[in-house]
């Protein structure tokens, strides 16, 4: 057999981000946060964060390739930080759908024996009930958490305290592009919640092929706003989309009411929006 050995590159998360520092790295990462204020920063701020939290996983968390590790968190900069450093340290990304009932996520998280949660601090009331009885949980890094915040949690670390302790120059941990890099359950139908699992490749073929001009057209023109859970079909992928189009990305995390959408697709000027059906898909391309 003849190989053609043309271009032979695996088809990873860690491409897609490495393209988007090098190629678009002034491209626009926008969040309406939780409490109502607004973040932005670039792609190259995100890499070298993203590069620091992936250090942190392998490093001071000790994560290893193949580890599961979840995510119960709105759309926002630092759950898409996750979305690349999780498989950036050869790990599995499992955003929770915050949505599903305690008695759920309970299996969910058990069953895939999870090692590390990443907690919105907003959303805690709903993750404590049912905290205690997640054995394979080693630690729960909160995000956004007021300084003087008092929880029950266990294990608890912070997620900037645990950006800022890890390495800018860490080193992607080489995977096979057949390596699952996320996993999303459903909700459960029928029976227990099952899992689906992402490859690299997988998830680096579905973006390129939704930029397509028969697809979604995304490109480096637009300014997306990602309204579809992170937690749904890995946001639909659009945070590996967006980042191949080189397209400036929009978040809303909870501020998901009709007027506050319309108030943002108005201030951050969107061309095109994504959401699941009761949100429907709505391009304004001309």
């Amino acid at each position: 057999m003849l190989l053609g050995q043309m271009m032979n590159y695996p088809l990873t998360t860690h491409s897609i981000i490495e393209y988007g520092n090098r190629v678009f790295p002034h491209k626009e990462i926008v969040s309406k946060m939780p409490d109502g204020q607004w973040h932005r920063y670039s792609n190259a701020d995100l890499y070298k964060r993203t590069k620091r939290l992936a250090s942190s996983l392998a490093g001071q968390l000790g994560i290893q390739p193949g580890d599961r590790v979840a995510t119960f968190a709105w759309n926002h900069y630092q759950h898409l930080e996750l979305y690349f450093a999780i498989p950036g340290a050869g790990a599995v990304c499992h955003p929770l759908n915050i949505r599903l009932a305690s008695d759920q996520l309970e299996f969910i998280v058990n069953h895939a024996e999870d090692k590390v949660v990443f907690l919105d601090a907003s959303l805690i009331p709903v993750f404590e009930p049912f905290v205690h009885r997640l054995p394979s949980v080693k630690h729960i890094v909160l995000m956004n958490a007021p300084e003087d915040l008092k929880t029950d949690l266990p294990n608890v670390l912070y997620y900037e305290e645990l950006i800022a302790g890890g390495k800018e120059d860490f080193i992607w941990v080489d995977v096979d592009e057949n390596q699952a890099c996320a996993m999303c359950y459903t909700s459960g139908t029928t029976g227990n919640p099952k899992g689906a699992l992402y490859s690299h490749r997988s998830t680096y073929l579905h973006a390129i092929t939704i930029l397509s001009p028969n697809a979604a057209n995304v490109s480096a023109l637009d300014r997306v706003l990602s309204i579809c859970p992170m937690f749904h079909v890995m946001a639909w992928g659009f945070p590996f989309i967006s980042m191949l189009a080189g397209a400036d990305v929009v978040m809303p995390s909870k501020h998901l009411q009709p007027a506050a959408l319309i108030e943002i697709i108005k201030k951050e000027k969107i061309t095109l929006a994504n959401g699941v059906p009761t949100f429907g898909w709505v391009s304004w391309k001309n």
